[in-house]
């Protein structure tokens, strides 16, 4: 039995700052003047506010932490107890999802009710959590079999059910990634490409796993190059990653945007003064409740920005320098209070419970375990 992986608190602070793009993208629920969207969709502004290049770097480092144990270039490969990593998986995931979505029913019946605000709520904000909770779609959402953005109460949902998919996926790709076994892996990329509306985010989680298995070589390459050329290649990461943003969300822009993760990553890897800098206390706290300020946010957004702005406008406020900052500094403290709680009292109990019970199936599985084959 190999010993477990040291965590890289580093990639948990990435997440962290992916999620938070993620919330203040989707914070913008008032219809601000034109200068504020022409100033937040600006290059390298746009790093945090925009919310689905930041989707794509969940799924490319869901893909390289998840094969990392198992594939990995540095250090002993593990094998992969099915029964064991599927339990793990889902308690990490739709135990969590499970509770942010009952509170969520909750506030929409208690918390939820329109305000009047001087600046407008967007069409789109306006669209959600206006049709009751019924037994079927409750059902439905448990699934994550309901994609009406007008009945669902998690808007992200979409993602989570595409990781949960890709994670009963990651014993097929680890085992695909040795030798000749490649070539499977990329015809299975590209054929997700082509045919799957959703296949580009599991492209995203193939080049996670192709890093976990090849990162030695990029790794040590930039790490023994000088200075200048390693920070040059960091911010070519960083424009590469907005490409999604720069040139359209389209397909093909998606996937520049996940080789752009991947670089990020390797920068990452390859530079210890970036990670510790990443590794500063509030960064990896945030990355720590990630997963809750991500299942948490449309609560926040939903019911306590509306009821602010409208408390801000009684208060004589209605400038939009004043509003926009305020309001996103609401959001932000409002939902990481909310996150703090939530890992403390939700996620950590459900990682015990999984590793709990994955170790019990480690013992008592009959399931041969799938051990890839390194080369």
């Amino acid at each position: 039995m190999h010993p477990e992986r040291k965590r890289i608190e580093f990639l948990d602070t990435i997440r962290g700052l992916a999620a938070l793009a993620v919330l203040l993208s989707h914070s913008f629920i008032f219809a601000w003047p034109d200068r504020v969207s022409w100033f937040v969709n600006l290059p390298f502004t746009n790093l945090f506010f925009n919310g689905k290049q930041a989707v794509a770097m969940f799924f490319v480092l869901s893909g390289f932490v998840l094969s990392r144990p198992f594939c990995g270039s540095e250090g002993p490969v593990r094998t992969i107890n099915l029964p064991a990593f599927y339990v793990k998986r889902f308690t990490r995931i739709w135990l969590p999802w499970f509770f942010a979505f009952c509170l969520s029913a909750l506030a929409q019946v208690y918390l939820f009710r329109p305000w009047t605000t001087s600046i407008p709520i967007t069409d789109w904000a306006d669209q959600f959590w206006h049709v009751p909770m019924t037994l079927k779609n409750f059902f439905l959402q448990c699934l994550f079999l309901q994609h009406d953005a007008k009945v669902q109460l998690l808007n992200q949902d979409w993602s989570l059910g595409i990781e949960l998919k890709a994670s009963v996926l990651l014993p097929v790709f680890v085992f695909l990634v040795p030798g000749r076994r490649i070539i499977g892996l990329l015809a299975a990329a590209a054929t997700l490409f082509v045919f799957k509306s959703t296949g580009i985010c599991y492209v995203s989680f193939i080049l996670g796993v192709l890093l976990a298995r090849f990162n030695k070589f990029p790794v040590d390459w930039l790490r023994a190059r000088s200075e200048k050329i390693r920070i040059g290649f960091f911010f070519l990461s960083l424009l590469v990653y907005q490409s999604f943003q720069l040139f359209g969300p389209t397909n093909s822009s998606w996937v520049v945007t996940s080789v752009g993760c991947v670089m990020i990553l390797i920068a990452s890897l390859s530079s210890r003064r970036l990670q510790a800098l990443l590794e500063k206390r509030p960064l990896v706290f945030l990355g720590k409740i990630s997963y809750s300020v991500y299942l948490l946010q449309f609560i926040t957004i939903l019911c306590v920005l509306p009821a602010w702005v409208h408390l801000l406008n009684l208060l004589g406020f209605r400038q939009v320098y004043v509003l926009l900052p305020l309001t996103l500094l609401a959001s932000v403290s409002v939902t990481i209070l909310m996150s703090a709680l939530s890992y403390r009292f939700v996620e950590v109990p459900c990682i015990s419970l999984g590793s709990w019970l994955s170790k019990k199936f480690s013992r008592n599985s009959k399931t041969a375990p799938v051990r890839p084959a390194v080369t």
